[in-house]
């Protein structure tokens, strides 16, 4: 590996991860001073920078403190919004009040789709930071590895719609664990019993807590989870209707009386399914989901649902990113939204 180029020294974090067998993210915390690189690891990593030609800007005495990574300067006015699918309609709310708000401020965003996939998101980030974006907002799967990417680039990010306690930066969250316990509340306060739900993937963050709410709901009132009807699934259109063929495999006695969806899309493709299967909503199953979006209220659909809000999120989620495009980054913030039951004709009281 050379590390000189035209007679004068070329430093790249790259070479010296590969070099030392480590993460370039490593290299990049242990040279800015961030925690989590042990002490010996940290020295190999100077020792072999300082070789290549790289220069600590601070003294000794403050080799071991966090020291937080100065943004670097950009003149570009295009923001990057990672979310994992662009099909979702919650997501494109998301997106159409961020631009309403950084549009008067002379920025832009761009849209990119990762399929939920956590390769993706860090390709992202480090495409963003490379070509000098000004910042990204990023709706993530939710990894100690994104979190580890988040803290290795120089631009502003914003969490949206996810709650990373390891991330130390700036997010934007509805209470989810609250949200999935008003949707299993509203249910048995109509008498239901037998509670099925279709979750999201563990690693989502909003997912496991609205589920966590929905354990934590039964438990209070004395009322059993049928894993039988727990479905896992990617929150997509189609996966809703997959859980419905699921569901509808079981005898009609055995079958819950209710369903909680993770998500208003997905419970879009689920109601749609049983309707086709020939069960009536929400005579034979009441329905609610999560997120009120735009075609919930809709005649013939009329979804109960949690909702969002999602405009005070996108108003909270732009006001955190021109506070850091503004150079303010000492002062991180986490905000939680508030979520609000929406009830429409999708349930209704239980049969006794």
């Amino acid at each position: 590996m050379s590390i000189t180029q035209n007679g004068e020294a070329k430093f790249r974090i790259t070479d010296v991860a590969e070099v030392l067998g480590v993460a370039p993210s490593t290299v990049s915390r242990a040279l800015n001073g961030k925690k989590g690189v042990g002490a010996r690891q940290r020295e190999k990593i100077l020792a072999l920078a300082k070789e290549m030609g790289y220069e600590a800007e601070t003294d000794e005495s403050q080799s071991e403190k966090p020291v937080k990574r100065p943004l670097r300067e950009t003149t570009s006015n295009t923001i990057a919004f990672v979310l994992g699918d662009i099909r979702n309609p919650f997501y494109v709310d998301l997106a159409y009040n961020i631009q309403k708000r950084l549009s008067d401020e002379g920025y832009q965003i761009v849209i990119f789709n990762t399929e939920y996939s956590l390769e993706r998101e860090q390709e992202i980030l480090l495409q963003a930071d490379s070509e000098n974006l000004a910042g990204v907002f990023l709706v993530t799967v939710q990894s100690e590895s994104i979190v580890e990417a988040l803290h290795s680039v120089s631009l502003p990010v914003v969490l949206v719609n996810r709650n990373l306690p390891m991330f130390s930066g700036d997010s934007v969250f509805a209470d989810n664990f609250q949200a999935g316990y008003l949707a299993a509340v509203h249910l048995i306060d109509l008498y239901h019993k037998k509670i099925g739900f279709i979750r999201g993937p563990e690693v989502s963050s909003a997912s496991s807590m609205r589920y966590d709410g929905f354990v934590q709901a039964m438990s209070n009132f004395g009322l059993l989870v049928d894993e039988r009807f727990i479905f896992e699934s990617d929150l997509k259109l189609e996966s809703g209707r997959e859980a419905a063929k699921a569901l509808l495999l079981h005898a009609a006695e055995e079958r819950p009386t209710a369903m909680i969806v993770g998500n208003d899309l997905t419970a879009l493709g689920f109601m749609d399914e049983c309707k086709n299967q020939g069960l009536s909503i929400p005579e034979d199953l009441s329905v609610i989901s999560f997120d009120n979006i735009v075609y919930s209220s809709l005649k013939g659909i009329e979804l109960t649902t949690v909702s969002q809000h999602v405009e005070e999120m996108s108003s909270e989620a732009a006001r955190l990113m021109l506070k850091q495009l503004k150079g303010d980054t000492e002062h991180p913030e986490r905000i939680i939204i508030t979520p609000e039951l929406v009830v429409r004709r999708s349930t209704m009281q239980a049969v006794k």
